[in-house]
């Protein structure tokens, strides 16, 4: 799941940076995480579980080297450690499936990844375009597109919610009596995604 998250990010930033798009890239990239991350949670629901899929999701960042994007890296660990927190307390509360409460919660958890990103990058890691914001520019941003990947992420939890109904079980079924199978079918996914974000980022 950090190789299909990764590998998915990596070509939706080469691309929109070649052809460009009027919607902002947070948003699009707010929905492939929550989309992902939501199934991740629950093929795998286990409490520290999004966090290691953020952990390797962001090491397609270190293709890019010697360049690397702090801001980038930033942002996948700090969604990675926001939605970590975000499932963990909705697990414990017994929400993960009630699709109100969750997006209401989605949408919290967006604009509070927002707020913690903008103010990191400026205050934090220093990185001009941030700073050069202010306060007021940094609470605007994070309240505008901000809103708006957090809106992003409710959409794309429903989505993963209706996948998890139609897929879900057939998933736990192959990755528990094909093991053989299983396992050939994670190398092959991994390694696609691997090669193919050396290729668009290098």
């Amino acid at each position: 799941f950090g190789s299909i998250w990764g590998g998915i990010e990596a070509i939706v930033i080469s691309q929109m940076e070649a052809i460009g798009t009027a919607i902002p890239r947070s948003v699009v990239l707010a929905f492939i995480s929550l989309l992902v991350l939501t199934y991740a949670r629950f093929a795998l629901p286990k409490r520290g579980s999004t966090l290691l899929i953020g952990l390797v999701a962001a090491g397609f960042k270190f293709l890019g080297l010697p360049m690397i994007f702090k801001c980038q890296l930033a942002a996948v660990l700090g969604q990675a450690i926001i939605l970590e927190l975000t499932f963990t307390l909705a697990e414990d509360r017994g929400i993960m499936r009630h699709l109100v409460k969750m997006s209401a919660v989605v949408f919290i958890a967006g604009i509070v990844n927002a707020l913690i990103f903008a103010f990191s990058q400026a205050y934090l890691f220093q990185n001009h375009w941030w700073l050069d914001r202010g306060v007021t520019g940094n609470i605007s941003w994070s309240l505008g597109a901000g809103s708006l990947a957090a809106m992003a992420g409710i959409i794309a939890y429903l989505t993963s919610i209706g996948l998890i109904k139609l897929s879900l079980s057939r998933y736990n079924r192959f990755s528990e009596v094909k093991k053989i199978a299983y396992s050939s079918f994670v190398i092959a996914v991994s390694a696609f995604f691997w090669i193919t974000g050396a290729m668009v980022i290098c």
